[in-house]
């Protein structure tokens, strides 16, 4: 698989005069040698769990740009010789700030260089783990696996690899006590279906199940284990990281995840029920669930009063896609109460506090949110303008720092929500629903989720 890139050195000429009686004098100009490159590979992975999106540079320029947790390049070719590979991380304000680096590393000919960002930039352990090995071929009919610990939140771990539902509780494993930051040898073996488990070194409980993977010839993968931000109960999920790029290894148990909060300020205390099941009982205005877990695809939900089991008053089904999070809200007056589904649960990032607002108060009308620094809003322009019941802001990324919400009727500067000061910290999630008092009507309140609660 050697590759051979020409390339011409740029050098001074030598020249030489030569002298011919009374001719004008010759010059000759011998052009420098042609010196031949080998070509190298490098790509790159995110696997900081609480590390904003990223840059990445090359010389001082962005090479990849906006590189999410989770995500990474495929093979990026260049000549061999000295690089300087930076990361940058992108800053709520707008900036960027280097976060690993610039350092130099002199890729080699006919090499592959996967470096992955590791560690947390909270507890200032962010760091490259630069893995290579050789651009070569493996045999034929044959795949080839390289397994990573990257999870900093993981303990050392053992790993299997076997085919489909064998029994492991007598197997050695394949990998054993790996620790964070190690990583196997290049694993060949053939081509086929295989199960990947992973178990916390010396134990049998499977903390992550692949459950069955077909494997075709050829297929050449990195198998790197992340900290598990989105659902589930493992602690981990694995990016099967290829020649082309990254993709996302499921624990069989992963499924969705879903949070129950009473916003519907007239209706009495109410039972949940998911699939005909009861999930929670007597749950009053303004109360909410934690997330619980739920099987990904189609469920029924119904609501109903805990006085009047039968009669329901929500009776809709929805789809929940797997490894997301869900917040599923009673909303409106009883009389025509309304499911309101809001997908996303966030990754909580070092470098920014996050606050999410959504709109529940179906006594407020449509509304205008200020987020500012004081209690004046005279002349300041709202951050979100007519915002309907039923709406929502998104996860909005700030700086970390002092801040002051104020919720008006649309049009107005006339406070009905706040002014409320707010001192919002880094590696947080923040979520405010706007809601009627009791019974309806103002005065208007919050219900507080996340880390407002913590």
């Amino acid at each position: 698989m050697k590759r051979i890139a020409q390339v011409l050195l740029l050098g001074c000429s030598v020249a030489f005069l030569a002298a011919c009686d009374d001719d004008d004098d010759d010059l000759v100009i011998i052009p420098p040698p042609v010196i031949p490159l080998e070509v190298t590979d490098i790509r790159v992975l995110h696997a900081s769990p609480d590390a904003p999106m990223v840059n990445i540079t090359v010389n001082g320029d962005n090479a990849l740009e906006m590189v999410d947790y989770q995500e990474g390049s495929g093979f990026i070719e260049l000549f061999e010789g000295e690089y300087s590979i930076g990361v940058d991380a992108l800053l709520p304000s707008g900036d960027t700030a280097t976060v690993i680096g610039p350092a130099t590393l002199d890729l080699m000919g006919d090499m592959e260089y996967s470096v992955i960002a590791v560690g947390k930039v909270a507890d200032e352990t962010l760091e490259p783990l630069i893995l290579t090995r050789p651009d070569e071929d493996f045999g034929a009919g044959n795949i080839r696996l390289q397994v990573v610990h990257a999870s900093p939140d993981a303990p050392e771990v053992d790993v299997y690899l076997t085919e489909p539902d064998a029994d492991i509780s007598m197997m050695d494993p394949a990998l054993a006590s790996v620790p964070f930051k190690g990583y196997s040898d290049l694993i060949e073996v053939a081509s086929g279906d295989y199960q990947a488990r992973v178990t916390l070194a010396g134990s049998k409980e499977v903390v992550f199940d692949s459950g069955a993977l077909t494997l075709a010839a050829e297929t050449d993968l990195m198998l790197v284990a992340v900290t598990n931000t989105l659902s589930g109960p493992s602690p981990i999920n694995v990016m099967a990281w290829s020649d082309d790029g990254v993709s996302l290894i499921s624990d069989v148990n992963a499924g969705a995840e879903v949070r129950v909060v009473h916003a519907s300020p007239d209706a009495p205390e109410v039972n949940v029920l998911v699939d005909d099941t009861v999930a929670l009982s007597d749950v009053p205005f303004p109360a909410f669930s934690g997330f619980l877990p739920l099987s990904a695809g189609t469920h029924n939900l119904k609501v109903e009063p805990s006085a009047a089991p039968g009669t329901y008053v929500i009776d809709a089904d929805a789809d929940f896609a797997l490894n997301t999070a869900y917040t599923v809200l009673a909303t409106g007056f009883v009389a025509e109460i309304t499911p309101w589904i809001v997908e996303g649960k966030g990754r909580r990032i070092a470098t920014a506090a996050q606050l999410r607002l959504l709109h529940a108060s179906p006594s407020a009308g449509n509304v205008d949110i200020y987020v500012g620094t004081d209690n004046d809003i005279s002349d300041e322009e709202p951050a979100f303008s007519d915002v309907p019941i039923r709406a929502e802001t998104g996860l909005v990324a700030l700086p970390p720092g002092d801040y002051v919400v104020t919720v008006t009727a649309t049009g107005t500067k006339d406070a009905a929500i706040g002014p409320l000061a707010l001192t919002l910290e880094g590696n947080k999630i923040y979520t405010a629903i706007a809601r009627d008092t009791a019974g309806g009507g103002g005065p208007l309140g919050l219900i507080l989720l996340d880390d407002f609660n913590m």
